[in-house]
């Protein structure tokens, strides 16, 4: 019978490097999350903002992007799971997708906050509550949040768009 090889005491494990690796994603990640904070928060007290239905809901953007980051690299998410956070976290940072922030400014981060919503929604019927738990960083409950937003969905981006969102989500 063959046995594993022996490991080095100093050697990390697997989950040590994954959790490694995660904490430099997550530190890559914040001049990206900083900026997002900055666009939502001048966006918010624009004209255009207060005009918009819905609006307070951006507020959750960097935060589920941060918890998307977390969950893209946590091994107690399905690897089918964690390629459709990864799908989503690439949709989010794409200046140019269905509603173009390239093209219309912030306000374009609407369907980024709807996907970055249904991919939380999406997760949280994988994964134990204490998985999500352990990485959502923001007040409340990210289901909770996630489900806010989607209740506010159609407002947000419409019907039609909602529908080819879902489509992003693994089947």
């Amino acid at each position: 019978m063959l046995s594993a090889p022996a490991r080095h005491p100093a050697e990390p494990d697997r989950r040590t490097l994954r959790r490694d690796i995660a904490m430099d994603e997550s530190q890559k990640a914040q001049p990206f999350v900083r900026l997002l904070q900055e666009r939502v928060e001048t966006w918010l007290a624009s004209d255009e903002a207060r005009q918009f239905e819905c609006a307070e809901l951006y507020r959750h953007l960097p935060g589920l992007y941060v918890f998307l980051m977390r969950l893209a690299t946590e091994v107690r998410v399905p690897p089918r799971e964690r390629t459709g956070v990864l799908a989503a976290l690439k949709y989010i940072i794409a200046p140019y997708d269905l509603i173009p922030e390239g093209v219309v400014g912030t306000s374009g981060f609407r369907d980024d906050l709807v996907l970055a919503a249904m991919t939380v929604e999406h997760v949280a019927e994988q994964v134990p509550t204490a998985v999500l738990e352990a990485h959502w960083q923001q007040d409340g409950d990210p289901v909770e949040v996630a489900r806010a937003i989607l209740d506010a969905g159609h407002a947000i981006v419409g019907a039609s768009l909602c529908e080819r969102l879902k489509d992003w989500l693994p089947h």
